[in-house]
């Protein structure tokens, strides 16, 4: 299998890359990304604006917060699917990581309060395309504003997790409204301007198949039109693979995807870093 000779020279300098990614985060409509730097041994903020810096193919395990104070992953785990080891994250958030996408259990099993938290299913409008989803109650729009959507309206609350998830299919399966769009294809609508009465239009036709057939009463829409980018882009961005060089103009920010330009324009899933190793040293 033929390798480039950038990707070879970046393989031999990643596990020197000082910066560990530990999470993407939004505050509001401002995102961020915290850093373990070894040099410094501390936490830092990685400035997303200066868009020059290779990531790493290499992924291990981030570790975990008790309260401020971060922990390292005593054994360093390498890690895939998720961005902790089961170890650490049965220390802090969920022993059975899988259940963040099917839940075994309304709580009695794991005995997790995660699990038994009264959750809410939504529907996402990405323009006028609709998704359907959940989120635990306390940080919906934050969700929202995390996978970038431009409106959303509220469905209703359920007891626990499992049973929003179970919920969430029904629906899905009933009103047939995917659960999750193609990153490419949610791309392709950063080059076209949001059409809101095509949103209201399709709000309202959902409103009230919701109410006459499943008695559903949706919550007002609601707008997330506060995202650190002028939209529509000139064209859409060519989504990049995680790993490797990233260099360019800064574009802006919406929901996982920095945007860039660098001869072309360009979509890097800042989803995908936590667990990853970044530096600025190789430019």
């Amino acid at each position: 299998m033929f390798t480039r000779a950038d990707e070879l020279w970046l393989e031999e300098r990643e596990g020197r890359f000082p910066l560990h990614v530990l999470e993407f985060y939004w505050d509001g409509f401002e995102p961020g990304l915290h850093c373990y730097d070894s040099a410094k041994d501390g936490v830092e903020e990685f400035d997303l604006e200066d868009v020059r810096f290779a990531v790493s193919k290499r992924k291990t395990c981030i570790g975990y917060f008790d309260g401020d104070m971060y922990i390292k992953c005593p054994d360093n785990s390498p890690v895939t699917t998720f961005g902790q080891c089961e170890k650490c994250s049965g220390e802090s958030f969920i022993p059975y990581q899988e259940c963040v996408f099917d839940p075994k259990c309304d709580g009695e099993l794991c005995d997790i309060a995660f699990c038994k938290r009264r959750h809410v299913l939504y529907l996402a409008f990405y323009d006028t395309h609709t998704k359907i989803g959940m989120s635990s109650t306390k940080r919906v729009e934050k969700r929202l504003v995390e996978q970038g959507a431009d409106a959303f309206s509220i469905i209703g609350s359920w007891d626990t997790r499992k049973k929003a998830r179970e919920a969430e299919k029904q629906l899905s399966a009933k009103l047939r409204i995917p659960q999750a769009f193609r990153q490419e294809f949610l791309l392709q609508n950063l080059s076209r301007p949001v059409d809101g009465k095509g949103i209201e239009a399709r709000f309202e036709g959902l409103k009230r198949t919701m109410s006459e057939a499943h008695h559903l009463e949706l919550e007002p829409l609601q707008w997330l039109d506060k995202y650190p980018i002028d939209l529509p882009l000139r064209k859409a961005p060519k989504l990049q693979d995680t790993w490797g060089m990233h260099r360019g103009d800064f574009v802006g920010i919406k929901g996982k995807w920095l945007i860039y330009e660098s001869g072309d324009i360009k979509a890097l899933s800042l989803s995908d870093l936590p667990a990853r190793y970044v530096s600025r040293d190789e430019f």
